[in-house]
């Protein structure tokens, strides 16, 4: 009898490290900005758009007034949602993590994070070493940094815009894979969550404080001495595309916890971006230049085709990546998996 066979279908996305070794290259410093390069700072905003969007604190809240005498219906302990100075937010090395895993893996790069017991299975691509400036790092660790070696990509907090709703969610315990592909990147699928039953506390169940579907937040991306290619590589990164002489949005990447729950779709949206650029020279520090509008959009499609013309971005990775973080209208497992 096959055991699996009844089983909810899991919605991992797996990406293949490609045969060939990553395109390493020397570092970029940072002791000046140079004029033949990008520096500057984008106002970026964006959506949940799947049901829940959960970034942990690290602590839980208990509810002081649950009975200890009789069974409840409702939460009695939940893990919260991070906060600065009281007020929810998403920190922006949640998001810069979860733009660089993805950036790994459309740019064939090394793979920075594994199981150390269980390794990699392509020599190639074992993380990047710094040593000193002739040091050479493959495309995610030159633009995002290393042990040793500052980034030049940087992702403020970011805010919540609007109302803001939240809920006690619960959801089934989470457990990691049990026969990881060492040969291959693995994401969470876009899929819809199932909601438990009801709220009783039980076996096998948490709570979690999640910030709810059409959620908005708010932010900047700050970056240091990129080129239009590897700028467009994270726009890339960050579910965008050129198509047909438009900028289109391919895919939701996910941020925070959860996500093996379908939590963390969430979409940048492009439209409402500004951008500064400052130069080499005294004047452009002192007075950066502005883009906005039908403007930003012409600047981010020539990023995004600069970034193909220069080889940065791994097709066929990026096809398989696109296809599996869309949102789909299919639903998520509820149970062990």
């Amino acid at each position: 009898m096959d055991r699996n066979r009844n089983l909810e279908p899991k919605p991992y996305v797996l990406v293949d490290i490609p045969q060939q070794s990553p395109r390493r290259a020397g570092i970029v410093t940072h002791d000046r900005f140079d004029s033949q390069r990008l520096t500057g700072q984008m106002e970026l905003s964006f959506i949940v758009v799947s049901r829940y969007l959960f970034v942990g604190s690290g602590d839980y809240e208990i509810d002081l007034n649950i009975p200890l005498d009789r069974p409840v219906d409702r939460p009695d302990v939940w893990h919260t949602f991070y906060r600065r100075n009281g007020q929810i937010c998403v920190p922006g090395s949640t998001i810069k993590g979860a733009i660089r895993a993805i950036l790994e893996a459309i740019s064939n790069s090394c793979v920075s994070q594994y199981e150390r017991n269980r390794g990699i299975k392509s020599k190639e691509h074992q993380p990047c070493q710094f040593k000193d400036k002739e040091s050479s790092l493959c495309p995610a660790c030159r633009l995002f940094g290393t042990t040793g070696y500052r980034g030049r990509i940087h992702f403020s907090d970011f805010l919540p815009q609007g109302g803001l709703k939240v809920e006690i969610v619960k959801i089934g315990i989470l457990w990691e894979p049990r026969r990881p592909d060492s040969g291959k990147r693995r994401f969470y699928e876009g899929k819809t969550f199932q909601p438990a039953k009801d709220s009783r506390p039980e076996r096998g169940y948490q709570f979690l404080e999640a910030v709810k579907e059409n959620t908005v937040f708010s932010g900047t991306l700050s970056f240091e001495n990129v080129s239009k290619g590897e700028l467009g590589l994270i726009f890339y990164a960050m579910g965008w595309k050129t198509n047909a002489e438009k900028v289109e949005i391919a895919f939701a990447p996910k941020i925070g916890g959860a996500k093996p729950r379908c939590f963390g779709s969430v979409r940048f949206d492009y439209p409402s971006t500004r951008l500064r650029l400052w130069g080499g020279d005294m004047n452009s520090l002192l007075v950066p230049m502005q883009i906005a509008n039908g403007k930003m959009l012409s600047f981010l499609q020539s990023c995004l085709k600069e970034c193909q013309k220069s080889n940065l971005l791994d097709l066929k990775s990026w096809e398989v990546l696109m296809k599996g973080l869309q949102v789909k209208d299919k639903p998520c497992p509820k149970g062990v998996y």
